[in-house]
């Protein structure tokens, strides 16, 4: 480890070094080492302290007083291991320690929350605060000096952009610079903050820089002073069970105690699985370690104290070995289990098993049997574990078994789970008083329900298509009446309740309401044609009964050109023959006989289409052009009876130059 006056020698050093580095501002202005030191004083608000470590900042460990960021926390490490190695090895472990000292990056390093604790440990000794004091003002002097560099001179303005430097980089900065000169027209603290997005962080610190007294701040760095250890008293270990122990003792300091800290593991894992407690600011702590942290497991545990004050200084305490003693396996108390089985109705009989475990293994068992919570038989104490009961009458039945250990004398009870046995609700008939109804029509379904318990009570769910369209709630009508609104299939579910809430649910038949036959929405798959196109003719049938078919007439000018043979589908697919303005009709047959006819549908023909009318809807527009040019890159296929609308060259071919063509044409600026 360096001595203290090697360190303070280097300190100065550096410090000289940035000094002579910069030009000095004027004498009335603040010195460059205030304006580090505010700016160190704002970043550490906004960023953590000593020991802050944050496990995933943006990927990557943050940790230190600035929040050094992955790699650039892997160097401050390394410097901190290098001033006391031992003391490191100590308090990380032989992994995290070897890995700080061999790694080069930590990029996308996130560590555990075991890691981060001993690590939180570490950055709190006085090493580290040195290093850190000494690397955040290396940091902070290149900030403020970037800063004067770029041209600032106002020195609140100088703090404000050397925390942004800290958080944005040094990329980032300059950019903001330039994108407050190039808006303002000049840098200082009210443009920056204008510029800003204005979020806590930047008006905590534009706050901070608008009412800063530099008298405040020393116009050189200082490390830390207090090189004074803190002392551990009253060392105590008591409650030492199967569970665990208290470790209690009493800490001071000349400036004060800022942490204790407890790290324990077992001893058969080593040092490197230690798990750390930290309890802040107090002179005196108490711990309880409970070895369900550690996998519940008895034996030996190895513990130490530390104690750090404000300036990093520690003091650490070794424990004797402290071991946790195996926990005395407990005898397990007499216990008794109950099960049944059998016919549950009246007339029937219904068998009780008990079965005791533990104690001496000799029991005799004695069965109370009630009927609605009142006792209506015992059974003696006896050998047997068996209790079987005729029943009798109706009623929720179960048993009290009380188990005695013929032995010991100790006892255990336990009581069954209740068997309901009531006369069951009969169900006869559900009917419907209509097999079919039409749209409007009330039908009545009748439910004939007998026995149970008491009064009935009926529900009813109404099912159109088997989709759910009403719901009753219970009442004493054993009659249902629905009004049919919709075209579909229908049933009704009927759900029976008795007084001791004994329920049966019944299907009712099934109620058919047919939507008369039609045929309708008759089209032409194109709205314009040419001779020997084809072209689909369809038309939307509703309702008949069962499978249909079709037959379609189709008209030119009015006068039947074509008729289908009979379709078991309602699409027809055909030549146009002729020029003209086409109609159709369209006869349909359901499987019940049911004939319906309908008209309707339009579509113009002619003989051949337009030169340039590529996609043939009777118009010369762009989108000619541009299907001409999908069809010649084969994106698109064009019909053979209008390849010679589209084939504008006359080539033979459809190519690019057809497109080109069809697209002046369109302009106006050729004749085709």
């Amino acid at each position: 480890m360096k001595s203290r006056l090697i360190r303070i020698l280097s300190s100065v050093m550096t410090v000289i070094l940035i000094i002579t580095a910069i030009p000095l501002p004027a004498a009335a202005a603040p010195g460059f080492n205030q304006l580090v030191n505010a700016s160190t004083e704002i970043i550490m608000v906004n960023e953590g302290n000593y020991t802050t470590v944050v496990r995933d900042d943006v990927g990557a460990v943050s940790l230190g007083k600035i929040c050094w960021h992955a790699t650039n926390a892997l160097n401050l490490l390394k410097e901190i291991v290098s001033l006391n190695p031992s003391q490191a090895l100590n308090i990380l472990g032989a992994s995290l320690y070897n890995e700080i000292v061999t790694r080069t990056s930590w990029e996308g390093r996130i560590v555990t929350k075991a890691e981060a604790a001993a690590l939180s440990v570490l950055l709190g000794t006085s090493e580290s605060r040195y290093v850190q004091d000494k690397t955040a003002w290396k940091y902070i002097s290149e900030y403020v000096q970037h800063g004067i560099d770029l041209g600032i001179t106002e020195p609140e303005a100088l703090v404000f952009f050397a925390d942004f430097e800290n958080q944005n980089g040094r990329t980032g900065a300059a950019n903001y610079y330039y994108e407050v000169m190039g808006r303002f027209g000049r840098v200082n603290l009210a443009t920056l903050y204008e510029c800003s997005s204005k979020n806590s962080r930047r008006t905590r610190t534009y706050n901070f820089c608008a009412t800063i007294n530099w008298n405040d701040y020393s116009s050189s760095p200082s490390y830390e002073t207090d090189t004074v250890a803190p002392e551990i008293s009253n060392v105590a270990v008591t409650d030492i069970t199967s569970e665990g122990y208290t470790v209690s003792c009493n800490a001071s300091d000349n400036e004060g105690v800022i942490a204790i800290c407890f790290a324990v593991y077992y001893k058969a894992d080593g040092s490197d699985t230690a798990k750390w407690y930290r309890q802040e600011g107090s002179d005196s702590a108490v711990f309880t370690m409970k070895i369900s942290e550690f996998g519940n497991r008895s034996g030996d545990y190895c513990t130490y104290i530390y104690v750090f004050d404000n300036a990093g200084n520690y003091t650490y305490a070794e424990l004797n070995v402290i071991t946790v003693p195996e926990a005395e396996p407990a005898t397990p108390p007499l216990s008794v289990t109950v099960t049944s089985g059998g016919k549950a109705e009246v007339g029937g009989e219904i068998r009780w098993r008990a079965a005791a475990a533990d104690g001496s293994g000799n029991y005799q068992y004695e069965f109370n049997l009630y009927r609605d919570n009142v006792l209506i038989a015992r059974r003696d104490y006896l050998d047997y574990s068996d209790y079987p009961v005729t029943i009798e009458k109706t009623g929720s039945y179960h048993v009290v078994v009380n188990v005695r250990d013929t032995e010991n004398g100790t006892t255990a009870s336990v009581t069954s789970s209740n068997i309901d046995i009531f006369t069951p609700i009969t169900i006869n008939s559900f009917i419907a008083t209509e097999k079919e109804a039409s749209i409007g029509q009330s039908v009545t379904f009748v439910l004939d329900a007998a026995d149970g318990e008491g009064e009935l009570k009926y529900s009813y769910t109404v099912y159109k298509d088997d989709e759910i369209v009403f719901s009753s709630e219970f009442s004493d009508n054993y009659k249902f009446l629905y009004k049919i609104n919709d075209y579909g299939i229908y049933h009704v579910t009927a759900t029976v309740m008795d007084s001791r809430s004994q329920v049966v649910t019944v299907r009712s038949d099934e109620v058919a309401v047919i939507r008369p036959l039609s045929a309708e929405n008759i089209a032409f798959s194109k709205a314009y044609a040419v001779a020997g196109q084809e072209v689909t003719c369809s038309a939307d049938v509703l309702g008949g009964t069962g499978a249909y078919t079709c037959v379609f007439s189709i008209y030119c000018d009015g006068v039947l050109v074509m008729t289908s043979e009979q379709l078991d589908t309602s699409e027809f697919t055909f030549t146009v023959n002729q020029a003209g303005i086409y109609t159709a009709s369209v006869e349909v047959t359901d499987a019940g006989s049911t004939v319906t006819t309908a008209d309707g549908g339009s579509m113009e023909a002619a003989e051949k289409a337009a030169r340039g009318d590529a996609n043939c809807d009777g118009k010369l527009t762009a989108a000619d052009a541009r299907y001409a040019l999908r069809c010649s890159a084969g994106l698109d296929r064009i019909e053979e009876a209008v390849f010679y609308a589209a084939d504008v060259t006359g080539d033979g071919k459809l190519t690019a130059a057809d497109a080109r063509l069809i697209l002046r044409a369109v302009a106006r600026l050729e004749t085709l």
